[in-house]
């Protein structure tokens, strides 16, 4: 990578950076392009080189997402059951929305996904992190003999990741007027408990 090659790709991650900090801080729809490229010390040109708009970075933002995932992943805690680590997983989930990212976020996340039919779904992409840790906890509790084998790993995946979505969403829905971490977890046990043996 050359010297200007580098240089855009290090201003592009500190305007992604900076912006998932305002939008954690102020809310999206209180942040302004200005704001982003005040915190990130760059320019309008530096910002609009690499987006074309304030929302397109919230595409930008899934990796961090996603990276979150994976220190889930490497965590060295030990479980009783693939089923306690696969409720501890969909814990750990609600908790990043509703401490991390937040709901005023979360709102605009899930907006800007189902405008028009042409934006990207990247929440629903399979080759996720967030997929990819759930495939591997539904292989190794089906392996284990925890839970049915009557459905396929991606049949609990979809029933799974889809109530979750309904979860956050109903949250976006009635603008956080429940806990989500406390009543997302007692809805994925009810599935839970309806897969396992």
């Amino acid at each position: 990578m050359n010297k200007r090659t580098q240089q855009a790709y290090e201003t592009k991650k500190r305007i992604i950076n900076s912006a998932k900090e305002l939008f954690v801080e102020k809310g999206y729809f209180h942040v302004t392009v200005d704001d982003i490229i005040s915190r990130a010390n760059s320019s309008k040109g530096g910002f609009y080189t690499h987006f074309h708009t304030k929302e397109e970075l919230i595409i930008h933002m899934v990796p961090m997402a996603d990276e979150a995932y994976i220190n889930f992943s490497k965590a060295n805690k030990e479980y009783v059951s693939t089923i306690e680590k696969i409720s501890s997983f969909t814990n750990y989930v609600f908790e990043i929305m509703e401490n991390d990212i937040g709901l005023e976020f979360m709102c605009a996340i899930y907006s800007s996904q189902i405008k028009d039919m042409s934006t990207r779904r990247f929440l629903i992409e399979s080759d996720r992190v967030y997929y990819q840790v759930f495939r591997d906890l539904i292989e190794e509790a089906q392996n284990k003999g925890e839970i049915t084998s009557d459905l396929s790993v991606e049949e609990i995946i979809s029933i799974m990741t889809t109530c979750i979505r309904g979860v956050i969403y109903d949250w976006c829905l009635k603008k956080g007027s429940f806990k989500l971490v406390s009543y997302g977890n007692k809805l994925m046990n009810m599935i839970l408990n309806q897969v396992k043996l």
